[in-house]
């Protein structure tokens, strides 16, 4: 597979934006949903792509830290539009959603203020525990191999939920360790073929914590808040929410738990990534300069790295480090998302009924492929008609 996208017809920047733009406004059901719709298009209909470079990009995508959509259209991009491509296409994927958190966050206090709306909150909240709980399961049947995947998974979940470490710490210590493991793989420097560009993704990390002092005030603490968060969890977006609910309620006292919940919910029933979150967020601590900045430091490290990669696409594959700290992370991230779920219990059921909804959701998500989208908004209606029976009653 080639590194540059020669021999094929020339493709603006202004296509390449139009196309993830109405993938950013029509997203909706998640990463696959857009991966299966990406495909189609790309492969078959346009035929910018081969289906081999898209598998091997889409794959790329799910190694990566920060949310796999992202990831992929930035790398897609690339291979059809070059740097400028791929920076074009995230950004373009992420505005629709970016435009929605930022109304969103804007209009919080209103919208909490009327009844029915903090009612469909409310019932959003129950059935996202529901998801997040499906979610743990379902990847924890792939992720986890074998009894001492299943036991350090448990030990991770248990450690976060009585907070006796914190999620950079253990996410840290399983990339340290996978890594560790990884080099005793790894054949002598001298056997590996030199390749230009190689490594360079390995060098973006260890210089991103230099990002993390710029700036002052509440705003350089968004900074220092996300970029750690988006560069250094894999997994998806919902992987990041534990991490973000430590900082963001626990350490910073930014938002309380109910309102963090809004949050995530809010982010799920948007078209983009869950971590869009973090625009949300933003703008809650520094308004419209808050938002802008809280999503750039939440996804334009992720997306550089992705760059990067996406020019030394076999090493990075090949790398027995990188394998060996994926390997290592998939408990820890599985520990994670459980701990996740009885965070978001605690803030989202405030009762019989709202344990009833989550339940379904998680009973209707472990059974089908339904985007988690309908789940949300079912149990936001639910929420209000239940209201509506009490005041009337």
């Amino acid at each position: 597979m080639q590194n540059e996208p020669d021999r094929r017809p020339s493709i603006t920047s202004g296509a390449i934006f139009r196309l993830a733009l109405y993938y950013g406004i029509a997203g909706f059901g998640g990463g696959y949903s857009v991966l299966a719709q990406l495909r189609h298009e790309l492969v078959e209909q346009r035929r910018w792509i081969e289906a081999e470079e898209f598998l091997v990009l889409a794959e790329l995508s799910k190694s990566l830290p920060g949310t796999p959509a992202t990831s992929l259209l930035a790398l897609l991009g690339q291979r059809v539009g070059g740097v400028r491509g791929g920076v074009v296409a995230a950004t373009a994927f992420l505005l629709p959603s970016m435009a929605l958190m930022t109304a969103a966050g804007a209009a919080y206090s209103l919208m909490r203020g009327a009844n029915a709306l903090a009612s469909f909150f409310d019932g959003m909240n129950a059935a996202m525990v529901g998801v997040v709980a499906a979610t743990t399961v379902d990847l924890g049947r792939t992720a986890l191999r074998g009894r001492w995947d299943v036991v350090a998974a448990i030990g991770a979940a248990l450690a976060l939920a009585t907070r006796v470490t914190s999620e950079p710490l253990l996410a840290a210590g399983a990339i340290g360790v996978g890594v560790a493991m990884g080099a005793r793989r790894a054949p002598p420097r001298s056997q590996v073929p030199d390749q230009e560009g190689a490594g360079n993704g390995l060098h973006a990390i260890a210089l991103l914590p230099l990002l993390v002092g710029a700036g002052a005030g509440a705003l350089a603490g968004l900074v220092r808040v996300f970029v750690p968060i988006g560069i250094a969890t894999f997994g998806g977006g919902l992987a990041m929410v534990p991490a973000i609910e430590h900082t963001v309620v626990v350490e910073e006292h930014w938002l309380g738990p109910k309102t963090f919940a809004d949050a995530v919910a809010l982010g799920q029933i948007t078209p983009g990534p869950i971590a869009i979150c973090a625009t949300f967020i933003g703008y809650r601590v520094g308004g419209l300069l808050g938002a802008l900045i809280a999503t750039i430091a939440m996804f334009g490290p992720a997306i550089a790295l992705a760059l990067v990669v996406g020019h030394s696409i076999e090493r990075f594959r090949s790398s027995p480090l990188v394998q060996g700290a994926l390997r290592a992370l998939a408990p820890a991230v599985i520990g994670m998302l459980a701990a996740a779920t009885w965070s978001l219990g605690r803030a989202g059921i405030a009762g019989w009924f709202d344990a009833g909804v989550g339940l379904v959701a998680f009973g209707v998500l472990a059974r089908s492929k339904v985007s988690p989208l309908w789940l949300l908004v079912g149990g936001g209606l639910a929420r209000v008609a239940l209201s509506l029976i009490g005041h009337h009653g």
